[in-house]
């Protein structure tokens, strides 16, 4: 299964963290400002965790679109597959940034993205409800120049 990963790192480490993952032999690397994208597997995600040592962590990027009104955030949201990495118990807390956007209110767009994974989820389990005692599923998300990540 491809997917495509982040790892975030320092603004000025991006050169030396791309130079480290093509290293590793990671594929489609691409050194953007405050973070670097790549390609791969779970083998590849566990290669580049276990010997980065620039990146802040990685990251799965689920999807990229532009927003600049919360309805276009919560419906981009909303159009992810949640349900293929959080199951019918499990927490999704949500953590963001936005930098030079329109949308610039962090706690708006975490309780929009909140809402738009319940809403999506509550479809697809036919619940109304979620407890989310299970396991923590960390949701990150980044608006930066009215694109969401």
């Amino acid at each position: 299964m491809n997917m495509k990963f982040s790892a975030p790192c320092i603004f000025g480490l991006e050169g030396l963290c791309a130079n480290e993952l093509r290293y590793l032999g990671v594929e489609n690397v691409n050194a953007e400002n405050g973070r670097v994208t790549f390609t791969g597997d779970w083998s590849t995600l566990a290669l580049a965790n276990i010997n980065s040592r620039y990146a802040e962590r990685m990251l799965i990027l689920l999807d990229e679109f532009n927003a600049h009104s919360f309805d276009e955030l919560f419906e981009g949201v909303k159009a992810i597959p949640w349900e293929n990495y959080i199951g019918i118990s499990e927490a999704f807390p949500v953590k963001g940034r936005c930098l030079d956007s329109d949308l610039m209110s962090v706690p708006n767009c975490q309780k929009i993205v909140k809402k738009a994974v319940a809403d999506r989820l509550s479809q697809k389990y036919m619940l109304p409800w979620f407890d989310e005692t299970g396991a923590p599923h960390q949701i990150q998300f980044l608006i930066l120049h009215n694109k969401v990540s």
